[in-house]
């Protein structure tokens, strides 16, 4: 393949990831995800806020593991 074919290629799946993705995130279960992410977001900065310790950290981490532990189970991965 020449530079220019793969780089078209990749533009095209680029954009079919994008409509993809927007496709989900309009449904039901990614307004959903998308709601539950952005709450954890925000219960994260506001517990670092409140506490600034290194016991913030494994919390995130705890966090992060048992949210993706959820996505995988929400997305039926």
């Amino acid at each position: 393949m020449s530079a220019t074919s793969k780089s078209i290629f990749s533009f095209l799946a680029g954009a079919a990831t994008i409509v993809a993705a927007g496709a989900l995130l309009k449904s039901n279960n990614g307004k959903k995800i998308t709601r539950t992410v952005a709450d954890r977001l925000r219960n994260i900065k506001r517990h670092t806020e409140d506490s600034f310790d290194s016991e913030w950290l494994n919390d995130f981490s705890d966090s992060a593991i048992h949210g993706a532990k959820s996505f995988r189970k929400k997305m039926k991965l």
